[in-house]
């Protein structure tokens, strides 16, 4: 059989872009920003066995316009 989904590297995958993402977010509130905008993945095969990920976006300071914005975005520190 042929095929088919390899779970460790599935895995690996997930926790390398949640980490990337989580990396990304710290940069953000360290500049200030409560939110990030046009956020994506970039990655880099490097050799055989070695993938990079990148995380990239825009920091800003998003600002909730009506109650229910403030509402959603109260338990994420802002409104």
């Amino acid at each position: 059989m042929f095929g088919g989904e390899l779970q460790g590297m599935t895995k690996n995958l997930a926790e390398s872009r949640n980490e990337a993402m989580a990396r990304l977010m710290n940069e953000a509130r360290n500049k200030g920003g409560n939110a990030i905008v046009g956020m994506r993945f970039d990655t880099t095969e490097l050799g055989d066995v070695w993938t990079e990920i990148c995380a990239y976006g825009t920091a800003v300071q998003a600002v909730p316009v009506t109650d229910a914005a403030r509402y959603t975005a109260s338990p994420y520190g802002a409104g």
